[in-house]
């Protein structure tokens, strides 16, 4: 008898015994019983082994086909395009696709009627995973954010080229409320992170420059157009040559000071977002990472507190060269 064995053999380890018995059966000069004792079967096996190899011609594994799909390719195929073409064009309140809902639609298109677990098999075949949809404003004016990467952009990267320096702008609140992030726990008990229950908040105005800088500032309350006023006069010491800074349509950014400010310096101006495009603004990523990697569960007690963690934050972000990275990912476009 072979020594020890493993409990379980895989469909390769199974088709290299069968074939390696083959030769041994087709020698005819063993009996089943000896066969048996020496690939570790029973003799039931090599007899079954033999009426396969008399009716199959051979021991080699045979593939199942399986069921066949009540669904023609070209069904799947005009299937995938309904599922593009949104839940809302096919006449369902909202753009969610459930299982239920595709159960429905392929019933009501190709008269075929499916579980809806089995739909989700269908769903994956066809490339659609389960996924959280990104948040965007109702707002939004697609065409307008189209036409603005189609024209300004190149604009900006000429201007990079020839020497100027781009500058993100964006304001971001810290609230004591916290950020709570996915962590680790033992299954089926709820991790609980205490925070208080208080809006106070720090606000924070910062920028990331095209050549990879960090420029920030942080206070108690709300940023108004005094404190752009006053980032604007820092980034005209800090950064030499013709700076335009790209920002959104805040009110502190289009107050008439603010306005009046940019036009008393030659060197700077300003180039404004279209409304609701926070993707074309590498910053927020920065107040992404911040909230997520550095503030995430953690609890403040205070306004004072909470400053200095951000003065971490800033620190971090400035050592993992975060805005340099942004950058050179193309996560922005122009460099």
């Amino acid at each position: 008898m072979p020594g020890w064995q493993p409990t379980h053999y895989s469909r390769a380890q199974l088709e290299e015994r069968r074939l390696a018995a083959l030769a041994w059966i087709e020698r005819g000069t063993h009996r089943n019983q000896e066969i048996a004792n020496h690939f570790g079967v029973s003799v039931h096996t090599v007899y079954t082994w033999k009426a396969r190899l008399r009716r199959n011609g051979g021991l080699q594994a045979t593939i199942a086909s399986g069921a066949t799909s009540r669904l023609t390719a070209a069904q799947h195929e005009q299937l995938r395009t309904f599922l593009r073409e949104g839940a809302v064009h096919h006449g369902f309140p909202d753009p969610t696709w459930t299982t239920r809902r595709v159960t429905d639609l392929i019933g009501r298109h190709f008269d075929v009627w499916y579980h809806h677990d089995h739909v989700r098999k269908i769903l994956r075949q066809l490339g659609f995973t389960p996924q959280m949809p990104d948040g965007r404003a109702a707002e939004r004016n697609e065409l307008r954010i189209a036409s603005w990467k189609e024209q300004v952009a190149p604009e900006l990267e000429k201007k990079v080229a020839e020497g100027a320096t781009l500058v993100y702008l964006d304001e971001v609140g810290f609230s004591l409320k916290g950020v709570r992030r996915r962590t680790w726990s033992t299954r089926g008990v709820t991790p609980l992170v205490t925070l208080p229950a208080n809006w106070e908040k720090l606000s924070t105005i910062g920028a990331i420059t095209s050549d990879g800088r960090l420029f920030q500032h942080t206070k108690s309350g709300a940023i108004r157009s005094g404190d752009v006023i006053r980032f604007f006069q820092h980034l005209l010491r800090h950064v030499q040559g013709e700076i335009v800074v790209v920002l959104d349509n805040a009110g502190i950014h289009r107050a008439k000071a603010t306005q009046a400010f940019v036009g008393l310096h030659e060197r700077l101006s300003l180039v404004f977002l279209p409304p609701y495009a926070p993707e074309l603004n590498p910053i927020e990523l920065v107040w992404a990472y911040v909230k997520r990697n550095v503030l995430g569960n953690f609890c403040a007690r205070s306004v004072s507190e909470l400053k200095a963690k951000l003065v971490t934050a800033w620190q971090r972000v400035r050592y993992i060269d975060l805005p340099h990275q942004l950058m050179n990912a193309n996560l922005c476009r122009y460099q």
